[in-house]
């Protein structure tokens, strides 16, 4: 396996972040297995290389993708240590990473590895990471990961790396698109107007539903789907695997397929653990992180196609954008970009041209 080494001479050096900020509880049906671990690119000094047991956290549970990418994780480092390093499990929201905790669990030790939500980089302090909340500014898979593995793309790290959250950021991973559902019948985004539509505590989140028409309304994701049922909300938004692992089916079976934002995230640990990792249990870390990253990116892809065919054989209608009206929503929030990200507009458009 290639790993880019750019990231682990970085990694070694860096310091960043991850938690699932806000986003989705619950677990997938789909139960997958964490693929085979297969070889590695080489073998490390195991003498250099303590005992220790690692805490992974995570909101989705152990069959989600985002639950999978982090036993990855641990597995590899654990494979990769000889059995040196193993760790425990809190997956399914046992420990709450949403709103700020995020940052304070990593900087106290309380978590030690973890994810991030680049689209709410803004909202915890990283002012250029209102860019990846912008709606519509990442356009699909290939976009992200062409990102991401870009110069560009470590240039975002090294970033978030250097906002002193106590949390060292070693690879990218994704969710997939974001997407709007409701409780009733839509057949195009207008129908948004009007509804009552729960999002995350962002001003970007807000300010993109106020768009269509509608009602912004923040509300914790274990509500939601009991939300959705009481009519305290009409509709919200997640990938399409937060939706089904929450049986968000059952309580609103429309799809608005707009994928409004790209769910690009990161796996961290804590900075605390980092500087107590000696140089050869960092370079497993990394190689790890990178096993991770490429088990994500290849699987999620698969999940989605799985999980929208078993949508539509259940009855759920997803309604998918003509080209003029993906047109027409992008012209609708280009304010949107002056008014969050108006110091960033060469950024903007340095990761557009990576389409």
């Amino acid at each position: 396996m290639k790993i880019n080494k750019k990231l682990l001479a970085i990694g070694l050096i860096g310091l960043m972040l991850t938690g699932t900020f806000t986003g989705c509880g619950g677990s997938s049906n789909d139960t997958q297995d964490n693929g085979d671990q297969g070889s590695y690119e080489g073998s490390y000094n195991l003498e250099e290389v303590e005992n220790r047991q690692i805490s992974i956290v995570d909101r989705m549970g152990e069959n989600h993708i985002m639950g999978r990418t982090q036993i990855k994780f641990a597995e590899t480092i654990e494979e990769l240590s000889g059995g040196k390093i193993t760790h425990v499990k809190y997956l399914s929201g046992e420990i709450e990473t949403g709103g700020t905790h995020i940052r304070d669990m990593f900087s106290d030790g309380i978590v030690d590895s973890a994810r991030g939500q680049l689209e709410l980089m803004d909202y915890y302090g990283y002012k250029k990471g209102s860019v990846f909340g912008l709606p519509y500014m990442i356009a699909d898979r290939d976009h992200f990961w062409n990102f991401a593995d870009s110069d560009l793309g470590q240039e975002v790290l090294d970033d978030i790396n250097s906002q002193g959250w106590g949390l060292v950021a070693l690879s990218y991973i994704e969710e997939g698109a974001r997407h709007f559902f409701t409780t009733s019948d839509m057949d195009s985004y207008h129908d948004l107007a009007g509804r009552k539509i729960r999002v995350q505590p962002s001003d970007i989140y807000v300010n993109l539903v106020e768009t269509f028409g509608g009602s912004a309304t923040p509300i914790a994701w274990p509500e939601v789907y009991g939300a959705l049922s009481t009519g305290v909300v009409d509709g919200a938004e997640n990938p399409y695997s937060g939706y089904q692992a929450s049986l968000l089916n059952e309580v609103a079976p429309y799809i608005l397929e707009d994928g409004h934002i790209f769910a690009g995230g990161f796996l961290a640990v804590s900075e605390k653990l980092w500087n107590d990792l000696s140089d050869t249990e960092k370079e497993i870390f990394m190689e790890a992180a990178q096993v991770a990253s490429d088990y994500n990116r290849e699987q999620n892809q698969t999940d989605e196609e799985n999980i929208k065919a078993r949508l539509i054989e259940e009855g759920v209608k997803i309604i998918e954008l003509t080209e003029e009206e993906k047109e027409e929503i992008f012209e609708m929030v280009q304010p949107m970009y002056e008014k969050f990200a108006a110091d960033y507009l060469d950024l903007i458009e340095e990761i557009r041209a990576l389409r």
